[in-house]
């Protein structure tokens, strides 16, 4: 009998890159103060079993020869299919039988109803990272990082139907605050750590609007092959942009940064009218509208479509000042918590 491991994994914000680095350019993902949690024991039951923060319940399974699940008795549906996925991508059979647990309440948060809403902070990349080091830790599976990471990606691509550029995994997966990446970071197992810039303060804001990546990013391929020629001059754009953002991190430049933040997001916007793909939805576009009033920039954060937007500025009074005022509206915005005073 192994000793229980419980393995912590962070979220992930989209600071810029977002659909660009589908197609190459640099992306910088700073990882949450929100964490995902998987916990393995062994049980004396003669079936493993499976419990998920997010329905109630707890639900034995078996496996196959072919590291295949089945449920003895309920399905737990989409909230097992990663489990499944895990126990293929690492080709598990073990004899002893596991007790899976998975806490991801931090990644969600409930309304008046008490209806849960997904962050949008990267759950399943999250869970994916957290379910592959937590059932090899336990196992005691001789698989270095790069394979550990390897798999990773590989369980939340089979969750995504192949969606996705694959850096919501690599943040999680890396753990290490602010990072630059690209899509090719995973198979490269290369990436840079940066460092927040003295100065610039940033609010993570919660629309309580649930959005559906997948369906996003399917309208952003539509829209490029409907509108190539459109598209290819934006996305040229986005690249340039991307690029000075890179050097201007580094530099530790904040009127830089926020300037080629803005350039960017008229690029994507445009990107966004020509397919109506659905990224800036009315909220972000009334919580820009406020902003700029304030002098503050804001802009949704990863695939948009609602889930969570950013607010950034180089006064912490002036972006104080626009969230007092988001809370005299009463759109029921909230700040995600952070302890950190970036």
């Amino acid at each position: 009998m192994h000793d229980p491991v419980q393995i912590s994994v962070p979220g992930k914000i989209i600071l810029s890159g977002e659909y660009a680095v589908l197609d190459g350019a640099v992306a910088i993902v700073l990882s949450t103060d929100q964490r995902l949690k998987v916990c393995i024991t062994t049980t004396d039951s003669d079936h493993h079993t499976y419990t998920t923060s997010m329905i109630k319940g707890h639900f034995p399974f078996l496996h196959d020869h072919d590291a295949n699940i089945h449920w003895l008795a309920s399905d737990p549906g989409i909230f097992g299919t990663l489990v499944q996925y895990a126990f293929r991508a690492l080709t598990l059979t073990p004899e002893e039988k596991l007790c899976i647990e998975i806490d991801s309440s931090e990644f969600f948060t409930s309304n008046n109803e008490n209806k849960s809403t997904k962050l949008g902070i990267g759950s399943s990349a999250a869970a994916s990272v957290g379910l592959i080091k937590a059932l090899s830790g336990y196992l005691k599976l001789p698989l270095p990082s790069e394979i550990l990471l390897e798999k990773s990606h590989l369980v939340h691509q089979m969750f995504q139907d192949n969606l996705g550029s694959g850096i919501d995994v690599l943040c999680s997966f890396a753990d290490q605050g602010v990072i630059e990446c690209t899509k090719d970071s995973i198979n490269d197992f290369s990436w840079t750590q940066l460092i927040w810039p003295e100065g610039l303060y940033i609010k993570i804001l919660t629309t309580g609007e649930d959005a559906v990546t997948h369906h996003l990013i399917d309208n952003y391929y539509e829209t490029q092959k409907k509108f190539t020629k459109e598209c290819n001059l934006a996305l040229q754009e986005l690249l340039r942009i991307t690029s000075k953002l890179s050097t201007a991190w580094t530099s530790q430049s904040i009127n830089a940064i926020l300037d080629l933040l803005i350039a960017y997001d008229v690029q994507l916007k445009k990107i966004d009218q020509l397919g109506s793909i659905g990224i800036y939805t009315t909220i972000h576009k009334n919580l820009q509208r406020i902003a700029e009033e304030f002098n503050v920039f804001y802009k949704p954060s990863g695939a948009g479509g609602g889930d969570i937007g950013l607010a950034l500025s180089s006064s912490p009074e002036s972006l104080n000042d626009f969230l007092d005022e988001i809370d005299r509206l009463n759109w029921n915005i909230s700040c995600l918590p952070s302890k950190d005073d970036y």
